[in-house]
This record gives C-alpha cells, structure tokens and sequence, in this order.
C-alpha cells in the first residue's frame, strides 16, 4: 500500500511541475489562468510553489519506510 501512495504521490507531483518544462509561453499562461480559474490565486500559488516538493518529499518517505517494513529476517 505505501508504495502505491508513494507512486501517486510521486505522480502528482510530476503532473503538477512537468508543465514547465514541456509547455510553450503561451500554453503555459492558459495552463496556468485555467488553475487560477478553478482554485483561486492564493490556492494556486501555494499548490505550484510547495505541492512538487511537499508531494515528492512525501513519496520518498513513503518508499523509505515501506524498505524498512520488508527489511527484516525470513
């Protein structure tokens, strides 16, 4: 189970940051006003600059503690 909420995890935050990179100018402002559209400013700032991280930083603690719960003898 911790590995498939560390892969969800993982993925979210890749869904949120990898439009920066593949987007043009314009779609990304699209992208971006569509967000503001449906969240409202103050949510959409905080879900793009701190939810990769957060989200991320989560998976990878998840896969940490799933590898310590298989870890032991037999």
């Amino acid at each position: 189970m911790g590995r498939i909420l560390a892969f969800l995890l993982g993925g979210l935050a890749l869904a949120l940051f990898a439009p920066n990179f593949f987007m043009t100018g314009d779609q990304l402002q699209d992208y971006m006003q569509w967000w503001t559209d449906h969240l409202g400013k103050g949510w959409k700032d905080k879900i793009f600059t701190h939810g990769p991280g957060v989200f991320a930083g989560l998976a990878l603690l998840l896969f940490a503690v799933r590898g310590r719960e298989g870890s032991g003898p037999g």
